[in-house]
């Protein structure tokens, strides 16, 4: 099952996206070289931003996503394994999108993204996430250390976003598996209600990932568990 059916109108909207999409900035069409894709300033950005066929691609780490984000970005870190989540989540390779990285990054990121294939991204925040967190209001979600998890006595789901087969090698007790790359499942199982939802995966890549696509989708009550079941097996009963 395609993630994309879970993040519905955030990744693909109803529109079927051009090969060469435009900025709206009154540039010529983008074909998404490194020399045309544009920087942003902030005030471009947003005005793409509240589009609803745009999607804002965040490739910092998972640490520095948690501690503050542009609401309704979805995480996928450049350094991991960046080619493999980028076509889980996003796989419509002409989709819109605006790009927050890290400025040493850009380049890499952006001959990254002609490699595989990606021909609608049209622009980049100039400034990164330095820039809007001095001028807007930002999101970001608790990324609690095995020990401040053990002290959490509010109940909640622990969701296991590794494989199927990961699981089943060990997992934590009570776990609920919702594989990332079935994370359409999320629609269906989780209530956006006050439950709380503690996400991990095997050391901490893909619960970023599941934790950003949660946050787009509007489930606020989400933890990131840091280090994921690495940390987690050693203090935690296992089934």
């Amino acid at each position: 099952i395609l993630i994309t059916a879970l993040l519905g109108t955030i990744l693909t909207g109803n529109a079927v996206l051009p090969a060469q999409a435009k900025s709206g900035l009154g540039q010529k069409e983008c074909q998404y070289t490194i020399v045309d894709l544009p920087v942003l300033s902030l005030k471009q950005f947003k005005k793409l931003r509240v589009q609803d066929d745009v999607v804002v691609l965040d490739t910092r780490s998972a640490d520095e996503f948690l501690k503050g984000f542009i609401p309704g970005a979805i995480n996928i870190g450049f350094k991991g394994p960046f080619d493999i989540f980028l076509a889980q989540v996003i796989s419509n390779k002409n989709q819109k999108l605006l790009l927050v990285v890290e400025q040493q990054d850009r380049t890499a990121v952006a001959e990254r993204l002609v490699q595989l294939g990606y021909t609608g991204a049209i622009g980049v925040l100039d400034g990164g996430m330095r820039l809007w967190n001095e001028r807007e209001s930002i999101d970001s979600v608790a990324n609690l250390t095995v020990q401040k998890f053990k002290e959490r006595s509010d109940p909640g789901h622990i969701v296991d976003v590794r494989t199927v087969k990961e699981f089943d090698k060990g997992h934590i007790d009570n776990a609920m598996n919702i594989p990332l790359a079935d994370f359409a499942n999320f629609g269906n199982t989780l209530e956006k209600d006050s439950t709380q939802l503690y996400v991990h995966c095997q050391s901490g890549y893909r619960s970023a990932v599941a934790v950003s696509i949660l946050r787009a989708k509007g489930f606020k009550n989400v933890c990131n568990i840091q280090g994921g079941y690495k940390a987690l097996k050693d203090e935690i009963k296992e089934n």
